[in-house]
């Protein structure tokens, strides 16, 4: 680490000054006059000097240094709140240009590689990082092995962050100096380029462009936005790749063949969504928006709590954001479903009793919980849970960015539900055009962070009637907009199934206990996984309805007619 001012240590380096500890005790007067003669030579023929830089290496150190001293869950947390204070986006490495020193930019590269999970360890840590570094081709090392093997040693003793001071102190610190040093320093060097693009041959245009993406750089750290502009992908230069992200080829020749989608655990959704939810895998599948509409008390959120549980199961990091249950609730009911999942209905606890559970019951279910938390960890699942009050959609959004930035694994969403969310700031007074924004809202979000999102949605008053009970739903039912539909993936309309018996003159409705699932949209091609081929293949006849069998107390799917 520097004991120096940057310039003064420079000069130590260059062995222009020497240094007796934390003292500078002599300085060879022969070379500096040689050096700053031809500096003023040089200055004079072709002014080239870069403007003056502040030193922001003892920010990143400590930024680096806390994370690396932490263990390897502390210092994921650490680093999602890294990218969400520059306000990175989901997809986006962390920019080069946020360290000072290539042996800074190579390790802060493999920590942010390693916690978007492009490389084979999920495992932020010395050992692991050395270890991936010495798996890269020498041409992608931004620095030597032997410097990035010490510098990373060092920042992960105890004692180096220690010297800094206190680690939780310093942190909320170290990252606002090093986003308001970093865009002095840019800035500057920005400023420095600009003065050289009159002395150079080079086009106009490139160094315009160029100019303008700094800029776009600086602004973004400033505002704490970066990495959310300039995303735009070149075809030609994404197929090779470079030193920050991996090339299109590259994910070609990494991709496992045949990737198995995650089932919902109800055939009749997965047929709609391509077989399922795509796991993450380099060639992600995400950004789709489903709708799941039907009246009150007909089992949309029994439904989204299904799906929701059996992703898990399958080892999926889900999403569940209720703006009508309460944290407790989701809890409840989510375990509840889990338990159904992976015991079957006779091991299964209902949600009620773990609500308000029997005292002489306790340990069982406890036990029974454990066991079924247990295979979910190792299975890889996780369930993210919030119940924000008043949600509006840009509180759903900013929900869901967060989930993402700490998470990036997550591949499912479950809003529940679209109709239950406050009017959002600066929404029209008009409720239909409102709830047009609020799905275009939903919809960007779901493609800005690579998720499937499922909506659940209530239907309007229409289909009541005797007749309407009868004949198919349609998309105009959905209550108040038809946006919703319109930028769904598919649409899937519930109703409860009912036989209709003449008795005289007025005909008798009787509920059979099932639901009716209307396949009322679906964008793409209606497709199931092939085991034999391990591909995922269309299905020749278009299905247009399924009969669903829930069991209510554990908010499961028990079965669906769909394969039949």
């Amino acid at each position: 680490m520097s004991k120096f001012p940057f310039y003064i240590q420079q000069a130590v380096d260059l062995d222009l000054l020497q240094a007796d500890g934390d003292k500078i005790v002599s300085c060879r007067e022969d070379a500096v006059k040689t050096v700053m003669g031809t500096a003023r030579l040089i200055e004079k023929i072709q002014p080239t000097t870069a403007a003056k830089t502040e030193n922001t290496t003892d920010q990143e150190a400590i930024v680096l240094c806390r994370v690396l001293s932490s263990p390897s869950g502390k210092a994921r947390e650490l680093w999602a709140q890294l990218r969400t204070g520059f306000g990175v986006g989901h997809g986006q490495p962390i920019p080069q240009n946020l360290w000072s020193t290539p042996v800074f930019k190579a390790i802060g590269g493999e920590i942010d590689r390693t916690f978007m999970g492009e490389r084979n360890s999920a495992v932020i840590s010395r050992e692991s990082l050395i270890t991936q570094f010495a798996d890269l081709n020498e041409a992608n090392r931004l620095c030597g092995m032997a410097e990035f093997n010490k510098t990373i040693t060092d920042l992960a003793q105890p004692e180096t962050m220690e010297s800094y001071g206190d680690g939780k102190s310093e942190w909320d610190t170290a990252l606002d100096l090093l986003r308001q040093f970093r865009v002095r320093a840019l800035y500057r060097e920005t400023l420095h380029d600009a003065g050289q693009v009159g002395r150079s041959d080079s086009k106009l245009e490139k160094s315009i462009e160029f100019l303008q993406q700094r800029s776009m750089e600086c602004l973004g750290l400033l505002r704490g936005s970066i990495g959310q502009q300039n995303n735009f992908v070149s075809l030609i230069e994404d197929l090779i790749g470079d030193e920050s992200r991996e090339g299109y080829l590259d994910k070609i020749m990494n991709k496992r063949g045949g990737v198995k989608p995650i089932s919902t655990g109800c055939k009749a959704f997965d047929v709609d969504m391509e077989g399922g939810i795509m796991p993450p895998n380099g060639f992600t599948h995400g950004g789709r928006l489903f709708t799941i509409a039907g009246r009150t008390g007909e089992g949309k959120t029994q439904l989204g709590v299904s799906i929701a549980a059996n992703a898990v199961a399958g080892g999926l990091t889900v999403g569940f954001i209720s703006a009508e249950l309460d944290e407790d609730s989701i809890k409840a009911r989510v375990w509840s479903s889990l338990t159904h999942v992976f015991k079957g209905r006779s091991g299964a606890i209902f949600s009620g009793k773990l609500q308000a559970p029997d005292e002489a019951r306790k340990e069982q279910t406890c036990a029974t919980l454990m066991e079924v938390g247990q295979e979910v960890q190792a299975r890889g699942g996780n369930l993210l849970a919030e119940a924000p009050w008043g949600a509006n959609a840009d509180t759903v959004v900013a929900t869901l960015r967060s989930m993402k930035a700490r998470n990036p694994e997550l591949r499912l969403a479950v809003l529940d539900h679209f109709h239950a969310l406050a009017k959002h700031k600066g929404a029209p007074s008009n409720e239909a055009t409102a709830q047009e924004e609020r799905a275009y809202k939903l919809m960007t979000a779901a493609k800005e962070l690579d998720i499937d999102l499922i909506v659940l949605a209530q239907m309007n008053r229409v289909g009541m009637d005797a007749i309407g009970k009868t004949q198919p739903p349609t998309l105009d039912q959905i209550r108040g907009t038809d946006a919703l539909a319109h930028v769904s993936h598919a649409v899937w309309i519930l109703r409860k199934q009912v036989e209709v018996d003449d008795m005289g003159e007025k005909p008798v409705h009787r509920t059979t206990g099932k639901l009716e699932l209307w396949h009322a949209k679906v964008r793409s091609r209606q497709a199931v996984w092939k085991e034999s081929t391990q591909t995922i293949e269309g299905i020749g006849n278009f299905i247009d309805k399924s009969i669903l069998q829930i069991h209510h107390p554990t908010s499961t799917v028990e079965w669906d007619d769909t394969n039949a």
